[in-house]
């Protein structure tokens, strides 16, 4: 999948995508490997950017074992509005063929 939905709006920047890849995949926990990997974008890049995530609290860190896992903070206010801005931009582009 291309997370190509809200760059539409902010920009097509790495951490727009990385947003966009939590706000489609809410309901899981990704290693930094595995986020990488599907982003096709280097695994030091997704480290500096989820660091900046996670002190926002736009991203929740948990540990297990020697594992980091990551997930959307679904509280987050700005997360909240983040997926409002999501679903309005898609159902536009799906609406006008973009």
């Amino acid at each position: 999948m291309s997370y190509d939905i809200l760059p539409t709006i902010l920009g097509n920047s790495i951490p727009v995508k990385l947003i966009e890849f939590f706000i489609v995949n809410e309901n899981g926990l990704y290693q930094l490997t595995d986020i990488a990997k599907m982003l096709k974008i280097s695994h030091s890049r997704v480290h500096d950017l989820i660091g900046n995530l996670t002190r926002m609290r736009i991203i929740f860190e948990t540990k297990q074992g020697r594992n980091r896992l990551f997930e959307l903070n679904k509280d987050n206010p700005i997360v909240k509005q983040l997926k409002e801005l999501f679903k309005i931009t898609r159902a536009y582009k799906i609406a006008s063929g973009i």
